[in-house]
Parts: structure tokens; C-alpha cells; sequence
């Protein structure tokens, strides 16, 4: 079994100056006691501005080996903070949080032995990273406060918020000009019966100028908390999404094969995958299970999406049988997050 498909929780490395010394990183223990055995060898390391280097997965250390030369060539400080986000196929995009607590301005460089040039890092379609950390004092009951420096990063932050947790859910928030806080947080802990986030360490926030923003909570570990439950499953409060848009796949016998290169998706769903972008990654659940799903446009006379990677991992962990139909039902209305159902045609 490969990473393909899995959704793995992301985790944080508080930077130190022994780290910044050190050719070894190690990884959590919570991560390696659940995909110790099937994080590759050797992986890609990801940033934004193009800078990738390959990395050693040392499992009998449970450390990454071979990333002095990473804090060298980006210029690391002690007290920065790197987020790893496992990238849905074998390798991990690193964003970089800097001591205000704001994902930084990454500089123009690649590794030396990379032959394409750096990229320059646009905010405006990439989004930006904060975090806020959990205090005693600031528990997050509803409302919380960005870095100030978020607002020169964007020219206008968006009035109208949807909020995404782990578990998909989506959560109409707001951000208020006048006070300079985005508000909202408390619609998401009713649901769990929470008052507020004082059970956890921080909450990493993925801000997009479209008016998406992506929560995470992690834990004392600086591991992420995956939520149970599925985008319109209902909450302590009686929160019942509603199903906006849902898709329907029926198995067929080459979806069963070994290897399988591709699960067409009908062109009667048209008004679901056409918000998809050409190369795209889609999250689905079911009980306490997710998984991350590539689609991709075929485009040409077809006109057709397909499943690509992650299809064999979700097949077999839903014991997909031939004639099942697998029906994804979405509740926001950016066709990027499911919930999943399966109608079996034998019953079981």
C-alpha cells in the first residue's frame, strides 16, 4: 500500500536553534505509529516558490535525514515554524510560519540542483497562513484576531467568510472591518458541543482571497485533530447541511482491477466537476474514514473527469463490490468536499 488517496493529519515543527544545526527532523510519533510503514523512503519536500529537496524517511529513527542544506537556502530562523501537508500522492508541501505568527514572504531561490527557475509567490491566488495560538486568557469562542501584518499582504480582506474544518464541514463566518477580526468560530463548536478551543494548542488558519478559509486544530503534539464526521452530518445543535450537489459512480468490473487508470465520471454531472480545476484534489468521507481523491479533465472530444489517484485506496476501504453505486453528496457550494453513501446492489 502506497499514500496515494490517504488524508494524513498535517503537523507543525517549532524551529530551534539546535534544529537549525542539525541534518535530522524528527517526526511525530502519533504520525509514524499510524504511516510509519508506508511513508516512502525518499520524498520531496514542497514550497511555494518552486524550492524542492529530496529528504530520507530514517524509520528506525522515525526523522527525516538531509535537510541542513533546506534551512541554509531559505535562511530559517529559531522561533519559525514549518507546516507539513502531505500532498495526496508521496510527497509534502512545507509552508513556512514566521515569527509574527504570519506565513512569510518566501524568497526567490530553488536548490542548486534543481533546473527550473524560482517562482514568485502570489497571495491572491495561493492565499496566506496564520496561526493562532490557544491561550487561557483567548480560549476562541467565536471571534480571533489575524496578524496585523495580513492586511498589507491583501488589498481588501472578504466581508462574507466560509470556514472548512477537517471533517469538511463548512461554516458561514464573516470578517468585521471595523474591529479587524474575523468572527464565527462558535458555530463550529456548538456542533460539537464545544465551548470554545481551550481542549486544544493552536488553530492554523489558510486564508484565500476568494473568501475560503481553511481551519485546522492541533494538538499538545502540534498534531493536526481530525473531527469526526462528514460534511452534512448533524451536529449537537440540529445543524442539518443541505445537499446542494451529489454525483454517482457505479462500480464496474476494470474499476475492481489490480491497477485501474482512470474512473470516468459521468458528463450528467457536469455542474459538479466543471468547478473543478484541470489537475484538482477533492476530499471524501464516510464514518470516521477519508480519503483524498485527484481528478483530473480529460478534456478533448470526451469533455469528461476522471478519479485518478487515490480510487484503489477508497475502493477497497469501502469494500466496493461490482454494481455498488458510490453517491458523493456535497453541502458547500465549492464542490470540494463529500460525503459518501454507498447503495450496494447485493444488500450487504
Amino acid at each position: 500500500m502506497d499514500l496515494s488517496g490517504v488524508i494524513m493529519e498535517k503537523f507543525i515543527k517549532c524551529l530551534t536553534k539546535a534544529d537549525l544545526e542539525s541534518d535530522e527532523m524528527k517526526m511525530p510519533q502519533k504520525l509514524l505509529s499510524k504511516y510509519g510503514n508506508i511513508i516512502p523512503k525518499c520524498f520531496l519536500l514542497k514550497f511555494l516558490n518552486g524550492y524542492q529537496i529530496p529528504v530520507m524517511h530514517n524509520e528506525e529513527k522515525g526523522a527525516l535525514t538531509g535537510i541542513s542544506t533546506l534551512y541554509a537556502d531559505l535562511d530559517f530562523k529559531a522561533g519559525e515554524m514549518l507546516v507539513f501537508e502531505f500532498d495526496g500522492s508521496s510527497n509534502f508541501n512545507v509552508y513556512v510560519i514566521g515569527t509574527d505568527l504570519l506565513e512569510i514572504e518566501y524568497p526567490v531561490v530553488v536548490h542548486h540542483f534543481q533546473k527550473t527557475p524560482p517562482r514568485n509567490v502570489n497571495v491572491e491566488k495561493v492565499g496566506l497562513k496564520f496561526v493562532n495560538f490557544v491561550r487561557d486568557e483567548d480560549p476562541l469562542i467565536d471571534e480571533f484576531e489575524p496578524p496585523h501584518a495580513i492586511k498589507k499582504r491583501f488589498t481588501m480582506l472578504k466581508a462574507y467568510q466560509n470556514y472548512f474544518f477537517s471533517n469538511g464541514k463548512c461554516i458561514e463566518g464573516g470578517y468585521d472591518h471595523e474591529t479587524g477580526k474575523f468572527h464565527g468560530l462558535s458555530k463550529f463548536s456548538s456542533i460539537f458541543g464545544m465551548q470554545d478551543f481551550s481542549g486544544f494548542n493552536l488553530l492554523l488558519f489558510s486564508y484565500e482571497a476568494s473568501g475560503i478559509t481553511t481551519i485546522s486544530v492541533f494538538d499538545d503534539h502540534f498534531v493536526e485533530y481530525l473531527f469526526p464526521g462528514t460534511p452534512i452530518s448533524s451536529g449537537l445543535n440540529a445543524h442539518n447541511p443541505i445537499v446542494r450537489y451529489r454525483f454517482e459512480i457505479t462500480v464496474k468490473a476494470h474499476h475492481l482491477y489490480k491497477y485501474v487508470y482512470g474512473v470516468d465520471i459521468s458528463t450528467d454531472f457536469n455542474n459538479v466537476t466543471a468547478f473543478w480545476k484541470k489537475r484538482d484534489y477533492i476530499n471524501v468521507y464516510s464514518g470516521e474514514k477519508a480519503w483524498k481523491l485527484q481528478v483530473r479533465f480529460r478534456g478533448a472530444n470526451s469533455n469528461r473527469t476522471t478519479i485518478h489517484d487515490g480510487w484503489i485506496q477508497f475502493r477497497d476501504g469501502l469494500g466496493l463490490q461490482l454494481g455498488d453505486v458510490v453517491v458523493f453528496e456535497c453541502a458547500d457550494p465549492f464542490r470540494t468536499h463529500f460525503a459518501v453513501r454507498v447503495l450496494r446492489i447485493h444488500g450487504a
